[in-house]
């Protein structure tokens, strides 16, 4: 599929880098807690939504699990494909597909979305509290009754107290949605692009009622950033939330 928006062009060239990134040297012990929050099971089928390189599917496949990953990026797909062969993990399955118009024919038992995994990415033109309630909405739906998910989203808070009046009139943050606007760089001589890109954050209130909008009941939200994850309250400058949730049965 050729790119359809600015974050799959970035990601499809970022592919080979992704993995040298600081922010993924948590993986193994956020799968601990994947596997302890979201209570799996080896018979369970799993859904990775925003899955980049696989590297929490990786993971959990090592460890006799079953998982789909699910991501907008083939280059990104590609690496985790290639890990997957190479490490013959038979239980993994990974599609290419955007997480808003996203559909399963077999529900699954378990779903988790994290590191900025579609939530909060917002491509140019697209509409921040569209995209997001129809991600969500699609995890909800891809879930069997009594399934459960978890998700880690940016900390809006932090983007608060970071910005200043003269970012929000040039145009790098809007207060009215939330969302900081980069430009972001990656790949080398041919294969180099720079992209304009946006990024939502959420604040807890507003995350919780998405949450019961599509559904779900709220079991917690908190602070959840990549590497440091937990049952905990949020810091106020830290980058991320994270929440758990079940779809009733």
């Amino acid at each position: 599929m050729e790119p359809n928006n600015t974050w799959q062009t970035f990601f499809d060239r970022h592919a080979s880098q992704y993995m040298d990134e600081p922010f993924v040297k948590g993986t193994v012990m956020e799968v601990d807690f994947l596997v302890q929050h979201l209570q799996l099971a080896p018979d369970q089928r799993i859904l990775d939504m925003g899955c980049g390189t696989g590297r929490h599917a990786l993971e959990l496949g090592r460890r006799g699990y079953q998982v789909t990953g699910v991501d907008l990026s083939e280059g990104m797909l590609a690496e985790a494909r290639r890990v997957a062969q190479a490490e013959g993990l038979s239980s993994l399955t990974f599609e290419q597909a955007d997480a808003t118009r996203y559909t399963t024919p077999l529900p699954f038992d378990r779903a988790y979305c994290v590191c900025e995994g579609s939530l909060g990415l917002i491509s140019t033109g697209n509409d921040p509290q569209v995209h997001d309630m129809a991600v969500l909405r699609n995890l909800y739906n891809a879930l069997k009754p009594g399934g459960r998910l978890l998700i880690t989203v940016l900390n809006a808070m932090r983007h608060i107290r970071h910005y200043q009046q003269a970012d929000v009139d040039a145009g790098i943050f809007d207060p009215a949605t939330l969302t900081e606007r980069n430009t972001m760089a990656t790949g080398q001589g041919e294969n180099a692009v720079e992209v304009q890109v946006r990024e939502r954050g959420f604040v807890i209130p507003e995350l919780r009622l998405m949450l019961q909008v599509i559904g779900c009941e709220v079991e917690h939200i908190g602070g959840g950033t990549a590497g440091a994850w937990g049952i905990r309250p949020v810091d106020l400058d830290e980058y991320e939330l994270l929440a758990i949730a079940q779809r009733p049965l």
